[in-house]
């Protein structure tokens, strides 16, 4: 199999984020494979493959390090996972509804009003300020007992971003991780190492219904690996001792741009 370089180059520079700051995945590789003139259902559905294996070496690797809350990443996938089928469902239906020029018109559109929403969640979660965060962490160690609004809450949250991951498969790191600052305001790596074991196994149940309606491309997919793998694992390795901000805001304009100008043309 002759390897193409630029969808593995691409793979190492999502990989790397997604294991430095758990974002960025599906909200880079989506838009880049409709550059390569990838029809939007096929776009998706290979991207959360992809994802599924990139997030999986992430969370291991951020398991190891413990700084994975499996109580958080357990309720937002009560409500993340159910939502994300119905997300690959109304996917379906628009494939089975309108003629291709026209779902893949409609696919972008809703991809690229999606790239704007996580980008602006992201300006928001980087500005946050920094007393405010700290007061929360103060009233919630990430060890005590889940009181049961918080759970409602976790569930709801999970099943607003997971339904976006099935549509589009963007939001399982952006969306998710201003979540989680907001409803647990955790150490930064933990809020990335949860992020990442949710957003895993989130990606793995909404891809495997993708692949069951014929929406991967494998071959692409593998390619995609072969960078992604190390670079996920060299993040996740860094994310500790990096501060994530700069890297967050970067992110979070090109996010902006790129759907913008998905939006205008």
């Amino acid at each position: 199999m002759i390897v193409e370089p630029v969808p593995a180059l691409f793979g190492l520079l999502v990989g790397f984020l997604v294991g430095l700051s758990g974002v960025g995945g599906g909200s880079l590789m989506t838009p880049f494979l409709l550059s390569l003139g990838i029809a939007a259902p096929m776009a998706v559905g290979t991207d959360l493959v992809y994802a599924t294996i990139t997030k999986l070496t992430g969370s291991v690797q951020h398991y190891r390090q413990r700084s994975v809350n499996l109580e958080v990443a357990i309720f937002l996938g009560l409500g993340s996972i159910p939502a994300s089928l119905l997300g690959v469902w109304t996917l379906e239906w628009i494939k089975g509804s309108f003629d291709a020029r026209m779902v893949q018109s409609i696919m972008v559109t809703i991809i690229a009003a999606t790239l704007v929403l996580v980008g602006a969640s992201l300006i928001f979660k980087a500005f946050l300020p920094e007393k405010w965060i700290m007061s929360r962490r103060a009233t919630w160690d990430g060890t005590s007992k889940m009181s049961l609004t918080r759970r409602l809450f976790t569930v709801l949250s999970g099943a607003t971003g997971g339904y976006l991951v099935g549509l589009t498969s963007i939001g399982s790191g952006s969306v998710m991780a201003v979540i989680l600052l907001l409803l647990y305001p955790l150490t930064p790596a933990m809020i990335v190492g949860t992020d990442i074991a949710h957003a895993m196994v989130l990606s793995l149940v909404t891809g495997f219904a993708h692949i069951l309606n014929g929406n991967v491309d494998f071959t692409l997919a593998g390619t995609l690996l072969l960078g992604s793998i190390p670079g996920v694992l060299i993040g996740s390795r860094m994310a500790p001792r990096l501060p994530g901000w700069p890297l967050t805001i970067l992110l979070a304009c090109m996010l902006i741009f790129v759907g913008a100008r998905l939006l205008l043309s």
